[in-house]
């Protein structure tokens, strides 16, 4: 498997994640709308609505960071890019790569021991009575797409100059 086409099957993990961020973000948006009206206007909030809202949260975080590591969309302080050789650009650029891809993986690993514990415990969410380990398998899932998509980064080509973008 060449570099464009590993790039290719990243980038279709990248757009089914950021659906699935969308759809939670509207989701959760039109609870916390409908629960709001619900509550002033007839005095009958959505029973579970925060807890709802919590999970939808929960898939948009954890499956909308795959977007901004595969297209390095990370914020970054580019003081030096204007003035260094374009090598040490690319190495930089490299190296962040790296320590996202590390990074992400040290918070998936820190995840797993609470998640199995979640689940060897039989907690549930208080209103909904939904296992909470579901919710630790969903940040699981994001997060190991999230990690795959850092990995893509890495092996894709550093853009041609510091300035140039790479489209949305």
């Amino acid at each position: 498997m060449n570099r464009s086409t590993a790039y290719t099957l990243f980038d279709r993990l990248r757009v089914v994640q950021l659906r699935l961020a969308s759809i939670a973000l509207i989701l959760m948006m039109s609870v916390t709308l409908l629960d709001v009206f619900m509550r002033y206007a007839f005095n009958n909030p959505i029973r579970g609505a925060y807890e709802m809202v919590e999970a939808m949260m929960l898939v948009f975080v954890f499956n909308g960071m795959s977007t901004a590591f595969l297209q390095r969309r990370n914020i970054v302080i580019d003081l030096i890019d204007s003035f260094a050789p374009r090598f040490v650009v690319a190495a930089l650029i490299r190296l962040a790569d790296a320590l996202t891809v590390v990074t992400v993986a040290m918070f998936a690993y820190a995840m797993i021991k609470p998640a199995l514990q979640s689940y060897a415990y039989g907690e549930v969410k208080l209103e909904l009575q939904v296992p909470i380990w579901w919710f630790w398998a969903v940040a699981l899932i994001g997060i190991a797409g999230a990690i795959l998509c850092a990995i893509g980064a890495l092996i894709a080509p550093p853009p041609k100059s510091p300035h140039d973008k790479e489209p949305v």
